[in-house]
């Protein structure tokens, strides 16, 4: 008896030890989640989750969402958590909605996409894009999206979202709507379970299509440095010209350790020279915010020690990469090409 009773405090001593051992999905989602989504997921730079949506969704689709995110959106993929951790926040997000798993067939349904192209053309295209990337423009920050549109549609093209998402979550998604975000419950629209079907693999087509972005080299510098072939001031005057014959707005020099030491230790033999178009940079600003901590119209021009002068700027299809934002690196892409042309005029 006394065997017994040891047996079972030892028992009860490892469970409530293992409990204390789980991952706390409450402590994770406001770790990890809570910035853009709101702990009572109201959204915000992330879309709501609300229990209607919750309703639809299987854990499968949760899990595959919070560990591979949606390349070039805001959400990230948390690759670092453990198995347990995800399914932590999970557990959490349903308590909060107060819903349960939904349980999907996982095979594949046999729509013809001929006809969905149709459809989607009429019904879907106006909100989630030709490409089905979604119209809004941005990453679903308020500023970045129409003020139609409650959240940002969802990039339902995206490899994320493909990968995730089942064919029948799909279809029960368009046949329900999501009425909070403005988007119609499709089998209240006259829609057939043929059409619908036919809408999933339209959509699955729209995936296939989706272009993966480029890997960036890791050996890939931040900067470009071009030496030039000019002395320190025609080199300054070389670059001024430039940019406004780009149609940049030139603002005064600024010494590059200016702030930084004090004023009679500062280099004059080192300076940046800072510009803007106006109108591009709120067409930036649109499409990502939090770029206003990172404006990249600047080149420093140094002069070393040996007489040589070297010009510096940003090398934007590494730094546009750090946003994670599809829309930015297509437009600093372009801006990478507007530096070089820069470059060019003032070292020929």
């Amino acid at each position: 008896m006394r065997h017994t009773n040891i047996l079972i405090v030892m028992l009860l001593l490892l469970s409530a030890t293992q409990a204390l051992a789980l991952p706390d999905g409450h402590e994770l989602y406001i770790r990890n989640c809570n910035a853009c989504h709101q702990f009572q997921g109201a959204g915000g730079i992330g879309l709501p989750l609300t229990t209607k949506k919750f309703r639809d969704y299987s854990d499968d689709y949760l899990f595959k969402t919070i560990r591979h995110g949606r390349p070039g959106r805001v959400m990230p993929a948390f690759m670092e958590m453990s198995d347990a951790q995800v399914r932590a926040i999970i557990a959490f997000l349903r308590q909060q909605t107060k819903t349960r798993a939904r349980i999907y067939d996982t095979s594949q349904l046999n729509g013809n996409p001929a006809h969905g192209k149709q459809l989607f053309q009429t019904h879907c295209v106006a909100c989630h894009g030709s490409d089905g990337g979604g119209r809004g423009e941005g990453t679903g920050v308020t500023l970045s999206r129409k003020r139609a549109f409650l959240i940002m549609p969802p990039a339902i093209s995206n490899p994320g979202f493909q990968a995730a998402a089942s064919d029948r979550m799909i279809r029960q998604v368009i046949r329900v709507g999501r009425p909070q975000s403005g988007m119609p419950a499709f089998a209240e629209q006259g829609l057939s379970d043929q059409d619908i079907d036919a809408l999933v693999a339209y959509v699955r087509e729209l995936g296939k299509r989706a272009a993966k972005r480029p890997e960036m080299s890791l050996n890939e510098p931040p900067s470009h440095v071009t030496e030039s072939p000019y002395d320190f001031e025609t080199t300054v005057t070389n670059v001024k010209q430039a940019v406004v014959g780009a149609n940049f707005r030139a603002f005064p020099d600024r010494f590059l350790e200016q702030g930084l030491i004090d004023e009679f230790s500062v280099n004059p033999r080192q300076i940046g020279i800072r510009f803007c178009n106006f109108n591009k940079l709120y067409d930036m600003l649109k499409i990502e915010p939090r770029l206003g901590v990172v404006l990249p119209c600047r080149i420093t021009i140094l002069e070393r020690p040996d007489g040589k002068v070297l010009l510096v700027t940003p090398n934007l299809k590494v730094v546009s990469h750090w946003f994670n934002n599809d829309q930015l690196v297509e437009l600093w892409e372009r801006m990478e090409e507007t530096f070089t042309d820069i470059i060019d005029e003032v070292t020929l």
